[in-house]
Order: structure tokens, then sequence, then C-alpha cells
């Protein structure tokens, strides 16, 4: 689906026709991992927000609803925006390297203004001199007068300074971000358009005044604010403005894995991990990659315990795959042999006794022979979370029976509702954790 073009009012095109939903888009059926761009494009005048896979399309009258699900995308984007999620965010166009486009600049300065309006000097500037009108209560608290005939003589004062000019020209700069920051994003907070600045842009001079205003006040809410301006001024170029950006990934698997392990995952992951080593030479010496745990050892995505420590101690070897099954209901668009292999090295690990001691103080000695579990976690536009069945090798488990020697043999692939996790990503949810592990031990 393609974003309109944004031309005037009468054809500005309402928020839904913005945006770009996996089930409206053009895709690749061959494979089940999705690579896909996801965020937002701002390209020629022709605006598209791109969701997820399995995210819910709202209502498209539902305009307020539409608005938080892209400012939660946003949100979701940047604090989930790992450097293995190379998250994009430049000028389409731009020649340099590595020109980040400010997204929370954009957003702060929108709502600054729909909240306080344009920037207006309200604290008096000070100085010490001779000219200006005075303020002797500031005088005699801060300047030592000179004795002269038993009288105090005061050779310099404390006087109002004049910023008449450089208020004013600040306050001509704000305009100008205010105005930049609406045309590209001002669609999310409201249909309103603030005037076109008489201002040209000008980097140096913009960038010189705010930085004298920044040394001459101590106003927290005002320094906020001007730090969100130069991030935008740096972000413009001399002579033009940039008309073109980019701010999202097409690498939305890193974020989903990210946002699985918050919610689920255990923080000591990392002595879940089955090592590697290589045995060398005549003298067999041992080698090892060093702290490169990527090629030092397997890591699972996320290690879900319940009860931890209790005899009733369950251990959910958890492996996010933001692959479209979801979406389709397509075999082929479920993890394949090379990640089920992984899945049970990893639930044998922690299943084998010599590595127990190894494991979190209380963990290893509670694992029994139905105490691991394993899972593929998938999204979906679910209000429930649902248990699609299970995947195993035939080595462990034979096709022709059920009855495993293991629980962690059976890999159970779960869908989950990706939108109601993008909101609801709180750290090591109790509620969540709960129930997703009856939904694994319990099918």
């Amino acid at each position: 689906m393609e974003a309109k073009e944004l031309k005037s009012e009468q054809n500005k095109p309402s928020l839904s026709d913005l945006c770009v939903y996996f089930e409206n888009s053009s895709r690749d059926e061959e494979s089940g991992q999705v690579d896909k761009f996801v965020g937002l494009r701002f390209i020629d005048g022709k605006l598209s927000i791109h969701f997820p896979v399995g995210y819910k399309e709202p209502d498209k009258s539902d305009n307020k609803q539409i608005r938080l699900d892209i400012l939660n995308l946003i949100s979701v984007l940047s604090s989930f925006g790992s450097p293995e999620a190379e998250l994009v965010r430049n000028d389409f166009r731009s020649k340099q390297q590595n020109v980040d486009f400010p997204v929370h600049a954009y957003l702060f300065i929108i709502s600054d203004f729909l909240n306080h309006g344009y920037y207006q000097q309200k604290e008096q500037i000070y100085k010490r001199g001779t000219s200006g009108k005075i303020n002797w209560s500031r005088t005699i608290k801060q300047v030592r007068p000179q004795i002269a005939d038993e009288s105090p003589v005061y050779l310099e004062f404390i006087t109002q300074k004049n910023l008449h000019n450089e208020n004013a020209l600040l306050t001509l700069i704000h305009k100008y971000c205010v105005y930049e920051s609406f045309q590209k994003l001002g669609f999310l907070f409201s249909s309103y358009k603030p005037q076109k600045p008489a201002l040209s842009f000008n980097k140096s001079l913009f960038t010189s005044v705010i930085k004298s205003k920044i040394a001459s006040t101590f106003n927290e809410k005002e320094l906020l604010l001007f730090k969100n301006m130069l991030d935008m001024i740096n972000y413009l170029d001399n002579s033009s403005e940039k008309k073109d950006f980019i701010y999202g990934t097409n690498n939305f698997h890193h974020v989903w894995e990210q946002l699985v392990d918050l919610v689920y995952g255990e923080k000591d992951k990392g002595k879940f991990y089955p090592k590697v080593y290589w045995k060398l030479g005549e003298k067999k010496e041992t080698f090892t990659f060093g702290n490169s745990e990527k090629r030092n050892s397997l890591r699972p995505d996320t290690i879900m315990i319940t009860n931890r420590g209790e005899s009733n101690q369950k251990i959910f070897v958890l492996d996010s795959k933001y692959y479209r099954y979801g979406a389709t209901k397509n075999p082929n668009h479920l993890p394949d042999s090379g990640s089920v292999v992984k899945q049970l090295a990893y639930a044998e690990y922690i299943d084998n006794p010599k590595n127990q001691s190894k494991l979190p103080d209380g963990v290893g000695e509670n694992i029994t022979d139905s105490s691991i579990y394993n899972a593929f976690i998938m999204p979906a536009e679910k209000s429930e979370p649902e248990n699609i069945g299970f995947v195993s090798a035939d080595y462990v488990l034979s096709q022709d029976t059920e009855n495993a020697k293991k629980t962690y043999h059976k890999i159970y692939g779960i869908l989950l509702d990706i939108r109601s996790l993008m909101y609801r990503h709180i750290p090591h949810d109790k509620q969540m954790i709960t129930q997703l592990a009856d939904l694994i031990e319990h099918t």
C-alpha cells in the first residue's frame, strides 16, 4: 500500500491511509523469516508508517488509536533499537554517513509547543555594570561598596541586561523548529499547521544564539527545549531543509527478541549457555574464543523460570522467532531443523548433571526429568496466547509416538499478540509469565 502525497489540506490522507500492515503489503511467500522495513518513511513528500508482522489494524476511523499506535511504535524502536537491529534514522538522500534523524527532538518540540506555545523570555537576566536599570536589592547583596566620607559608594551595580534582540531572534528560531517539526511529524498530534517562519535556515546563527542562551539560563525545562532544538538544527543542512527521512529497521526480529526477553526472561541467562572449545596440536592445548559470546557459546534468546529454587521449579527455554506463520498460517513459515536442533541442545545442556553446578544458586538442585520445557515464540494477532502444536526431531522423539522421554523433546509453537507486547512490556511480568508457563506446560 502506497502512502498518498501530502499536497494540500483538501487532499491530505487520513492516518489510516499512511499506515502499512503486513496483510496489506507485498511479500515473498517462499521464506519463513520476515525481512521487511518497520518504522516511518518520508520520501519525496510521501509518508508511510510500517507496522510489524501480526500487528492488528485498528478501525480506520479511530484516529486517536492510530496516533497512539504510531507513537508507541516510535517508542519501541527508540527503546529497543540495539546495534543488532541496525536502526535506520537518517536522511534518505544524505551523502554523509551516520546522519541520525532525531525523532526524539521532533516529538519533544511538537509536544512542548502544544503545551506552552512559542518560546518567550520569562526570566530576567542580570549583569554587573554601570549602565542599565539598577536592581538595588541584588546590588546590595552582591557588590561590595567603597567607603568615601564614611558613606558607601557603589562603583558597579547589578543591572538588568537588555536582551530584546536576542530573545526575539530566539523566538523566531523556535518558530522555525516548530514549523519543521510539524511538517514531518505534526500529524501525530493534531491537524494544526503553524505559520511558515519568516526566518531562513542558518545553522551557524541558530546554533550560536541557542548556545549563548544555554550558557545564561538555569531553567531545566528551557534547557531541555534548547537541547532538542540544537539536535534538530544539527540534523539540518546549512543550505537547505532535509525533506526526506527514514526512521526504522529491516531487522525487527532483534526488537522482537528483546521485547520477549524483557517480559519473560531471567537476567542471568548467560549461565545457561552451552560453551564450546577446541583442543589443538599434539599437546591438545585448549582454545576458546575469549570473551566473544557470539562465537564462544550457543545463546538461547530467553530463559524463563517459574517457582525458582523450589521443588516445583520449571525452566522454559524460549527462542523468539519473528516469523510470519501467525499471519499466513503457512507451515513453511515455521522454524526449521537448524532452529530445532539448537533448541534441543540448549535444553540438553541444562539437563546434564555435570552442568547444573554452573547454573545460578538454587536452580541446578531442582531440575527433574519433567522440569525443562522448550518453545518458539512467534508474533501474531491474538486476543490470548495460542499454542499451535509442537516440533521435534526423530532422533529424540519418533513421529509414531507423542510420549516424550523428556518434556523438552517437544518444542512448542506459541503465538503472542505483538501489539499487546509492544504496549505492555513490563520487565519480568509475573502475570504474563504465569500465563505463558501454563500454556506450555499443560498443553
